[in-house]
């Protein structure tokens, strides 16, 4: 799949409320998470991640890999999608 949308708010905005997958990356480690995103400043992404019970989370923007709600993906550069 290829990118559908240009940035990670094209797709927050597009999830109106429902689940997004994140895939986030530190270094070599990548952990993925169910979330609902709360909002995207410049600097990080605010999210609650499902699968922890409802933990809050902030990471950010530039740790994200991919974000992805239905059709919408945002993937960044040399990220398979």
């Amino acid at each position: 799949m290829k990118n559908t949308a240009s940035n990670i708010e094209q797709v927050a905005n597009g999830a109106q409320g429902r689940f997004v997958s994140l895939l986030v990356g530190k270094g070599f480690n990548r952990t993925a998470h169910s979330a609902k995103i709360e909002r995207v400043t410049p600097d990080y992404v605010y999210f609650v991640d499902i699968n922890a019970k409802k933990t809050h989370r902030r990471v950010s923007t530039q740790d994200v890999l991919r974000v992805a709600c239905g059709k919408a993906i945002y993937a960044r550069r040399g990220v398979k999608a």
